[in-house]
C-alpha cells in the first residue's frame, strides 16, 4: 500500500504541475475584469457627476445692479426665477419716475413753487381766459413763474417725450416676457423621467436675467437722461420768464420816471416862455428846453413799443392768443445779497442739468459697453464647456452633403467661427465713451467759468445800483433843485437847470436799470447753477 500511496501523490503533484498554468491564467482574468469593472464604474460616477453639473447649470450673474435697487441679490447668481423679481424692480422703477412727474411741487430740481400757488393757478393749465385773468391788472413775479410751468409749450412737450420714455421699460420686459412663455410651452418632456433639461441650446437661454437686469439700467439712464431734458426745459423757461418780468418792471419804472421827467421840462419851458415874452430870456434857451422836451417824449413812445414786445414774449412763453391783454409787473426790489462763490459752484456741480445729461449718457454707455461684451466675450466660468445636450447616434465621417463650401469657413466648420462679429462696433463705443469723459471734462470746466463770470455781473449789478440809488440819484437831486432856486433868484442860468434836471434823470433811470440788471443777472447765475438759491 505504501509504494502504490507514494506513486499516487506523484501522479497528482504532477497532474497539480502540468494545471497550474490554465488555472492561474483564468484567475489573472477574473481579477482584470474585476478591475476593469471597477474603472468603468468609476468613469460613469465621473460621467454622471459632470452630467449633473452640466444640467444644472445656471447663467452666472452678468449685469451689476445697483445695490440700493438689489440688495439682497446681489452677490447670489440669478436664475430663472430672478425674472419676477427683476420684472418688479423695472414696473418699481417706472412707477417712481411717474410719481415724480406727476408731483412737480415736490420733484422739481430747478424751481418748486409752493402748493397753495399750483393749486390756484392749476385751473389756468387749460383755460386761457383763467390764465389772463391772473395776470390782470397786476401780476408777481411768483406767478407767471407757475403759469410757465403749467402752459409752457417746450415745458409740455418735454413732459410728454418724459412720459413716452417711460414706456421703454414695457418694451424691456416685452420681448423677454414672449421668450420665456415660448420657452416654457415648447420644452420637452421624457415621459416618465420628467424635464428634460437643457434640451435647447444654452446660447439660446445665455444669459437671460442678467441682461434683463442689465437693460433695465439702460432705460433707466435713458429715463435720466429724459428726466434732466425735462428739468432743462423748465430751467429755461422759467429763467427767460424772470428776465420778461425784470425787463417789463424796469420799463414800467422807466415809463414813470420819464413822464416825471416830461412833467418837469413843461414847467421848465412855461416859465422860459414867460421870462422870453418879457425880455429875461432869450430864444436859445426856449429851443433847448422844447428840443429835450421832444427827446423824452420819443423816449416815452420807445419804452411803451418796447413793453408790447416784452408782453408779446410772456404771451409767447403762455401760449396765450397775439390779441390777449396782460397786466404789468407788480413793484418790488430785487434780492441784493451776494451769495459765496464757492458755495454756488458746489451746486453748479452736483445740480446743472447739462452736467448731469452728459454724466447720464456715460452710465448709458457703460452698460451698453458691458452688455455688448456680455454677448460677445463670455466670461470666464467654471462649468467648463456649455455644450448642447445633443444625443451622439453616428460615429465616423459625417458628410455634410455639400457639393461646394465657403472660402472663409471651409466644409464641415462652423458658420460663425469667431464669437467678436461685433467687435468693431464695441470698439467704436468705448472710443464714443472716451469722448463722452472728455465732454464731461470741458462742460464741467466750461461751467466754472460761467459761474464765475455770472457771480462777477451780479456782484458788479449790486455794487452799480447801491451806488446810483443811494448816492449819485442824491446828488443829482439836490444839485438839481439847487440850481432850480438860483435860477429862479436870476442867479443861474436855464441851461444849467437843463443839464442837472437831465443829469438827475439819467440817474434815476441808471438806478432802475441796474435793479433790473441784478434780477437778470441772478436769472442768469440760477440757470447756470441748476438750481434756484
Amino acid at each position: 500500500m505504501k509504494p502504490y500511496r507514494t506513486m499516487q501523490r506523484l501522479q497528482n503533484r504532477k497532474f497539480w504541475r502540468i494545471n497550474r498554468p490554465f488555472w492561474s491564467a483564468d484567475v489573472r482574468g477574473t481579477l482584470f475584469l474585476v478591475a476593469a469593472m471597477a474603472w468603468v464604474c468609476s468613469a460613469c460616477s465621473g460621467y454622471q457627476k459632470l452630467s449633473a453639473d452640466y444640467e444644472a447649470y445656471q447663467p452666472p450673474i452678468l449685469a451689476a445692479v445697483s445695490e440700493s435697487r438689489l440688495p439682497e441679490s446681489a452677490n447670489r447668481p440669478l436664475v430663472a426665477d430672478d425674472f419676477p423679481n427683476q420684472q418688479k424692480k423695472i414696473d418699481a422703477m417706472r412707477a417712481a419716475w411717474s410719481v415724480a412727474l406727476d408731483a412737480p411741487a415736490n420733484d422739481s430740481r430747478f424751481y418748486s413753487p409752493s402748493p397753495e400757488k399750483l393749486t390756484a393757478l392749476e385751473p389756468a393749465a387749460g383755460d386761457e381766459a383763467k390764465a389772463i385773468r391772473s395776470l390782470s391788472p397786476e401780476f408777481s413775479l411768483e406767478t407767471l413763474q407757475v403759469l410757465v410751468l403749467l402752459r409752457n409749450p417746450g415745458v409740455i412737450s418735454a413732459e410728454n417725450a418724459f412720459r413716452g420714455k417711460l414706456h421703454a421699460y414695457s418694451q424691456v420686459l416685452g420681448l423677454d416676457e414672449v421668450l420665456r412663455q415660448y420657452a416654457a410651452f415648447t420644452q420637452s418632456v421624457m415621459t416618465g423621467v420628467g424635464s428634460l433639461m437643457d434640451k435647447e441650446s444654452s446660447a439660446m437661454k445665455f444669459p437671460f436675467p442678467g441682461i434683463l437686469a442689465l437693460k433695465g439700467e439702460i432705460v433707466n439712464q435713458e429715463v435720466i437722461i429724459s428726466r434732466q431734458v425735462l428739468e432743462t426745459a423748465r430751467k429755461t423757461a422759467v429763467s427767460e420768464a424772470r428776465r420778461l418780468y425784470w425787463k417789463l418792471h424796469a420799463n414800467r419804472r422807466f415809463q414813470e420816471i420819464t413822464q416825471v421827467a416830461l412833467s418837469l421840462l413843461d414847467q421848465l419851458e412855461l416859465s422860459a416862455r414867460k421870462r422870453y415874452e418879457v425880455g429875461q430870456e432869450t430864444l436859445q434857451e426856449v429851443l433847448r428846453v422844447q428840443i429835450q422836451q421832444i427827446k423824452l417824449a420819443e423816449e416815452l413812445r420807445t419804452l411803451k413799443e418796447d413793453q408790447k414786445t416784452l408782453h408779446a414774449g410772456i404771451r409767447s412763453l403762455l401760449d396765450l392768443h397775439p390779441s390777449a391783454v396782460s397786466g404789468v409787473p407788480q413793484s418790488r426790489d430785487p434780492r441784493r445779497e451776494v451769495v459765496d462763490i464757492d458755495r454756488i459752484s458746489a451746486l453748479a456741480s452736483e445740480n446743472s442739468q447739462e452736467l448731469r445729461t452728459i454724466r447720464s449718457m456715460i452710465g448709458r454707455m457703460e452698460r451698453m459697453i458691458e452688455m455688448a461684451e456680455t454677448e460677445i466675450y463670455p466670461p470666464f466660468t467654471q462649468n467648463l464647456s456649455l455644450f448642447e445636450n445633443n444625443a451622439v447616434f453616428q460615429v465616423g465621417a459625417i458628410n455634410s452633403g455639400k457639393a461646394s463650401s465657403d472660402v472663409s469657413t471651409g466644409d464641415g466648420l462652423p458658420k460663425n467661427p469667431w464669437f467678436g462679429l461685433e467687435d468693431a462696433y464695441l470698439q467704436e463705443t468705448r472710443e464714443n465713451l472716451l469722448a463722452l469723459r472728455s465732454d464731461l471734462k470741458k462742460a464741467e470746466n466750461d461751467t466754472r467759468f460761467k459761474v464765475r463770470d455770472g457771480w462777477f455781473r451780479l456782484d458788479q449789478a449790486i455794487r452799480e445800483e447801491r451806488l446810483y440809488t443811494k448816492k449819485i440819484t442824491e446828488l443829482s437831486r439836490l444839485s438839481s433843485e439847487v440850481t432850480a432856486l438860483r435860477y429862479e433868484a436870476g442867479v443861474a442860468e436855464l441851461r444849467d437847470v437843463i443839464e442837472f434836471y437831465m443829469i438827475w434823470f439819467d440817474a434815476r433811470l441808471s438806478g432802475e436799470r441796474k435793479k433790473a440788471e441784478i434780477g437778470i443777472t441772478r436769472a442768469n447765475l440760477e440757470e447756470i447753477v441748476g438750481i434756484s438759491f
